[in-house]
């Protein structure tokens, strides 16, 4: 028996509580708010204008060019991955606080920085969380192809014995948990995942082929 990539890759994210919902059972984020939407809900939130009522033109203008800059300061952070027009409804309410802050003092109002850390903080986790999968993805076909390098893997990535993917998970955690904060893993559980591999690899072939499952 053999288990794929996809499958190790879940288990890490599991063992890191960063996903725990199955892939096939989370919600697709397809709805998808334009710009100008998060540029009047800043104006409201900012009290400029009540929810109801509908901004001049030029507050407008301001806010929605607040808006693209809240976009492209996370875009050169590399934390954004969605086009720069509209905004996942998951992080609406952190782009509307954001831009609100951008644009305080032209209506002479304060913010604290610390809360535009915390905001960024928020979108930086959630669309890291969003793309965990691909990036669990990266880290078991990194750990897999270390572990060709030095000889140990005598697989390809898509033929892994099911009795490797418990170190595969392990290792690939430890790999990914810096992404993901406070996430960590015990290092002697590294180490047995590798003395496991290596009792793996030290088995004797029993001469019989070994079929792959890829459904």
């Amino acid at each position: 028996m053999t288990v794929s990539v996809s499958t190790i890759a879940e288990q890490v994210l599991r063992r890191l509580n960063v996903a725990v919902v199955p892939l096939d059972d989370r919600p697709v984020l397809t709805e998808l708010v334009p710009f100008p939407t998060i540029a009047t809900g800043a104006l409201v939130e900012l009290g400029i204008i009540a929810s109801d009522e509908t901004p001049i033109p030029s507050d407008q203008a301001l806010a929605l060019d607040k808006v693209n800059s809240v976009h492209a300061a996370l875009d050169a952070q590399g934390v954004v991955w969605w086009a720069g027009t509209t905004v996942p409804r998951a992080f609406v309410e952190e782009y509307t606080k954001l831009t609100a802050a951008q644009m305080a003092t032209s209506f002479g109002k304060a913010v604290d920085p610390a809360v535009v850390a915390l905001l960024e903080g928020r979108i930086r986790r959630g669309a890291m969380v969003i793309a965990s999968h691909d990036i669990a993805v990266e880290s078991v076909m990194a750990v897999h192809t270390e572990l060709v390098a030095k000889g140990i893997a005598r697989w390809t990535s898509m033929d892994i014995p099911d009795v490797a993917g418990g170190p595969y998970e392990v290792l690939a955690a430890d790999d990914l948990a810096p992404k993901f904060p406070p996430a960590e893993i015990n290092k002697a559980d590294v180490a047995d995942a590798m003395r496991t591999l290596f009792k793996i690899t030290a088995l004797p072939t029993s001469g019989e082929r070994v079929w792959a499952e890829y459904f």
